[in-house]
This record gives C-alpha cells, structure tokens and sequence, in this order.
C-alpha cells in the first residue's frame, strides 16, 4: 500500500514592481524551504475572476547562448524540423516520438504504461468506421489524436454527457457537446493525415505530470490541474516535490549573455517581465495550489520518466498523468512551450543570484545540440520517416497494450483541492 498523504504549494500574488537586475528584494528564502512557502509575490500578478491564479512576470534572461534552455529547444527544433534524415543519419530517433504512434511503441516496447490504441486511420471513412465498430463498450471514453498536429490541436476527449437527460458526448477540452461524426468532420476540414483513436481512462481530465529529465536526472516537473474546467492552471517544481521552481515567474531568452557588474548574477529584466505579465501559455496561469502525489506514486513517475530518458538519450519530457491511482504515460514532448519561455529558476542563498540558466546548463552539459548522446533505435521504430502514413498505422497491429504493473494500484485517486 501507498502512502496517500498530500502537501499542497500555495502561491500568493500582488503586482509590485521589482529592480530590473537579478538580486531577489527583501530576504529572498533558500532553496532549501519547504514546499508550502510561497513563490515570491513580487513576480506574480492576481488574475481577477474566481480562479486563485496569478499571471507571472514573463521576464527576459540574459544566459548564455548555450545556457538558455528556450534557445536549446529553438535550435535543437529548427534542426530536426528542416533535416529530419540529417537528424537520423547522426544516430538520433527522438524526433520520431512527436508522432503518437512511434511514442505508443516506445512505451509498448519498454512495458510502459500507456492507454491503449483502439485504431491508427489515415482517411476519414476508415476513422467513422473505427468509432463506429472498434470501440469497446466498457471503456470510460476515447481520445481522438490527429499525429500531424502539436499540443492540443486535433485532439478530441469524448465521454458520454453527464447530464442523463442527454444523449450524447461531450468533448472534456471544451465542455461542448460533440459527437463521432463531428469530431470526423472537424478533422476533416484540418486536413489530418493520420489519427489515433486511444482510451481514455476516468471521467474528468486528469492531473498531469510532466517531467523534464537530463542526463538521468529529473531536472523540473510542471504540472496541469484542472484542465476543462474554468481554472486551469499550472506550475512547477523540483524533482522531490519539495520547492516551487515558478517562484519567480517565467523566463524568455533577451538574445544576448549579460551579467550584473555589480552582483556577478546572470541578469533578468524583472521590469519588463512585469509589464509582460501573462499566462504561462494559452489560458494557464500559475497555479494557488498545486496538488501533491502520493509519495509511492512519485517515485513510480520518477522511474518510468529515467527508464524512458536512458533509452532516449537526450533530454524529453514524459508527460504522465494518474488515473484510479495508477501512472500513465501521456506522451513525449521534444519541443517544451516551442522554445518560447520556461518558468523554472532557483534561488542561490551562497550568491544571493536568481539561476533561471539552470535548466539550458544542464541540458548543455548532458550532450549539445541535442542534449544527450545516441542509443540504438528501437527494432520498430528503424527507418520510421521513411514509411507512409499507412505503413506507420500498421506498425501497431499486433501490438498489445503495455499490462500495468504497479506497486500503487491501492492508491487513491489524487485529491483535487480546488
């Protein structure tokens, strides 16, 4: 059995103006605090409304080039997107895995669990088909994933309509009713080339968990609460869920490396970042609250995410979420915000500097361009690019769902404390 306690982070918000160098006002706390003291108040605004969010400073840093986490998302990127066989030829294969199916026979391959594929289409006769005849009739509801798009785009999360007096589905990401044939329709005018259709576990968006692994070590963790509801928001912590990372906001690169002549401290314009003042990305803010898991279930996410990163080999985010208290793997995210901005920065007590080059000088240090070294591809995955949309489909036939073993499948669900 698990251990089912919960610690939860709050954040307190007001939009007070800060130097625009990197020294922290007042007595900023160490890094070693615990995880119930609050991020900083001075780099988080309080949204108004009903949600207990803040909008952060969206502050521009000043790293290195080869320090700056977003500039190493925007030039691994930029590398894999125009080369993709020059990508390859150098040994690398983690650019496959933006596509949902080469990420369903990673996790297949590695026995990681994941919810199962129902059916892989290429047309949309084939996709009406598939809902109408290959859906189980046990499951709680279907995700609908066109692979040719990023983030949420085409990507559809059907349950039946709470509302017994409805016949129907509704779509989780929206709260709008939508049926298959709509979901067919709409996938149709986006022109997708090739969709999924994969279980959905639960009847409400989970909480996600999404780790940032380097060099086998989680460096970063940000977590999505309350997605599909009208408070979504999000954070991030250290890899022992002790320390708020977003205390100080969320960083974007200046494009150039300065460092305080009076301080030594890699500079932030705080300023500016306080006139940027935004959300995190899309509609999330930085979360008031940020729900813990179970000690046992933590450290369950921790070894799938290390698993999945040594296969890799270079940095990824495995983002996983918990349903009926067991860990799934959502999927496997190469391109973090699009390299725009992250909100990750710690606290020096030796120095007295604010690090948000942390996350860009661990990842240069485990491997360049790429953030890592190469491993062998996986038998399945061997000349992936190379085959048509049809023959990426049929990769899967046969492929059964990863089983899923657990030492917490006694845990509870993890509480939601909004």
């Amino acid at each position: 059995a698990c251990d089912t306690a919960t610690v939860t982070l709050t954040i307190v918000a007001s939009p007070n103006p800060v130097s625009p160098t990197t020294p922290a006002p007042a007595t900023p706390s160490p890094l070693g605090q615990a995880a119930t003291v609050p991020p900083r108040e001075e780099f988080c605004n309080l949204v108004d409304g009903d949600c207990t969010v803040c909008a952060p400073y969206r502050s521009p840093d000043y790293c290195k080039e080869d320090e700056s986490f977003p500039t190493l998302i925007q030039n691994r990127t930029k590398k894999f997107r125009k080369d993709p066989a020059g990508v390859t030829g150098e040994g690398y294969w983690f650019h496959y895995l933006e596509d949902k199916v080469a990420a369903y026979l990673l996790s297949a391959d590695l026995n990681i669990p994941a919810p199962e594929v129902f059916c892989c289409v290429t047309n949309h006769d084939d996709l009406n088909d598939c809902l109408n005849t290959s859906i189980p009739t046990d499951v709680d509801g279907i995700v609908i994933k066109a692979t040719n798009f990023h983030s949420s785009q085409g990507v559809y999360v059907l349950v039946e309509d709470p509302d017994p007096s409805k016949m129907g589905t509704i779509d989780l990401l929206t709260g709008a009713p939508m049926s298959y044939s709509d979901v067919v329709a709409a996938l149709e005018f986006m022109q997708a080339t090739k969709t999924i259709v994969e279980e959905f576990i639960g009847t409400e968006l989970p909480i996600e968990y999404k780790f940032h692994v380097m060099n086998g070590e989680v460096a970063a963790i940000d977590v999505i609460a309350d997605r599909g509801t009208d408070c979504p928001c999000y954070g991030v912590v250290d890899a022992e869920f002790q320390h708020r990372l977003d205390r100080f906001g969320c960083f974007e690169p200046a494009g150039m490396e300065n460092v305080d002549i009076d301080t030594g401290c890699t500079s932030i314009d705080f300023t500016t970042g306080s006139r940027k003042a935004g959300p995190v990305k899309k509609d999330l803010y930085l979360c008031e609250d940020i729900p813990q898991p179970s000690a046992c279930l933590l450290q369950e996410m921790t070894d799938i995410a290390l698993k999945l990163a040594a296969r890799i080999g270079v940095y990824m985010r495995v983002d996983m979420f918990v349903a009926g208290g067991k860990v799934y793997v959502q999927e496997y995210t190469t391109n973090h915000m699009n390299g725009l901005r992250h909100c990750a920065a710690k606290f020096d007590i030796t120095t007295g500097c604010i690090d948000s080059c942390f996350l860009g000088r661990m990842y240069d240090e485990a491997g360049g361009l790429y953030g890592g070294t190469v491993t062998a591809t996986p038998t399945k995955l061997t000349g992936f690019l190379d085959l048509s949309a049809k023959e990426q489909c049929d990769l899967l036939v046969g492929v059964p769902a990863p089983v899923h073993e657990s030492s917490c499948d006694n845990a509870t669900p993890v509480p939601r404390p909004f």
